[in-house]
């Protein structure tokens, strides 16, 4: 009956700041929601505010010290209208959370190499977590700290309906094609309608396509930040990650290597499911 909200979408403001280090909350918030004014596309009256500190520098020759701080902000009529099914459906909202916050720490496990020992910590550098479900949730996060996060509207649901529009298969249906066909066997080794197959080969090409574009823009959009932390490579999950071929066909471009992430509480299922049920959504902020 307790549950959590996790929310993905394109109404949520991410911001990093980098901040003189203010030990006092309440100073360091009201110096949060200064700052914000100019960043956050919508009036602060009618946002939904929250910040944690994330990392930070040291003084440097006199200058004194600096804190990183993410600030996410969300229209309040939009939390209210996701909060109400969940009241009507008689469920108790103990936590509302950024999607991709909750991603990064149900995966933070697979930021360690595999090679690693069993007491190795993740590393200091970031990590791209990339879901790619219906829309393609993106985080880079530093251990259980994300630093930056993006919706993008590239995903299965705009690949399916493209092949849909070309074959007439309900959305679902295309999915399932799009996963059986993958992008590494030969066509003419795939059984099946010959029409759909090579018709899903070629969306899935295409949607791989507009997919590595959207990543390099977001890559290049964090890269520019000031607080930016390199990125050491990249965890793929969600219902994209069965599609056998994606991950191999996305590191070259992208120069960085991909792994396959899953929760442990996930690790007796079939590839397929596990990949189905590893949604973005997770905890409320640990405070």
């Amino acid at each position: 009956k307790r549950v959590r909200l996790g929310i993905a979408n394109q109404r949520v403001v991410v911001r990093t700041l980098r901040l003189p280090a203010i030990d006092d909350p309440n100073e360091l918030a009201a110096a949060v929601r200064f700052s914000a004014q100019e960043l956050i596309a919508m009036p602060l009256d009618q946002a939904v505010i929250d910040h944690r500190v994330v990392g930070g520098v040291g003084a440097i020759e006199g200058a004194p010290p600096q804190v990183d701080v993410i600030v996410v902000a969300a229209r309040r009529d939009m939390i209210a209208e996701s909060l109400k099914p969940l009241k009507d459906a008689g469920l108790e909202p103990v936590g509302v959370d950024l999607s991709a916050f909750g991603m990064s720490r149900a995966l933070v496990d697979s930021a360690i190499p595999a090679t690693a020992g069993p007491d190795a910590q993740p590393a200091p550098t970031a990590v791209l977590y990339c879901n790619v479900g219906d829309v393609t949730n993106l985080a880079v996060a530093k251990g259980r700290s994300c630093l930056f996060t993006r919706v993008s509207p590239v995903g299965l649901e705009d690949i399916a309906g493209g092949l849909g529009s070309v074959t007439g298969l309900a959305p679902e249906h295309a999915q399932m094609w799009m996963t059986y066909v993958g992008l590494t066997q030969p066509l003419e080794l795939i059984e099946g309608d010959p029409d759909i197959v090579t018709k899903a080969r070629a969306a899935l090409e295409k949607g791989a396509s507009a997919l590595l574009d959207e990543l390099r823009l977001s890559l290049d959009f964090y890269g520019a930040q000031e607080a930016a932390v390199p990125i050491e490579h990249v965890v793929l999950c969600g219902p994209g990650s069965a599609i056998p071929g994606l991950a191999e066909q996305m590191e070259p471009v992208l120069g960085l290597p991909i792994a396959i992430g899953r929760p442990e509480a996930l690790s007796g299922l079939d590839p397929a499911s596990a990949a189905r049920l590893t949604l973005p959504f997770g905890l409320a902020l640990d405070r």
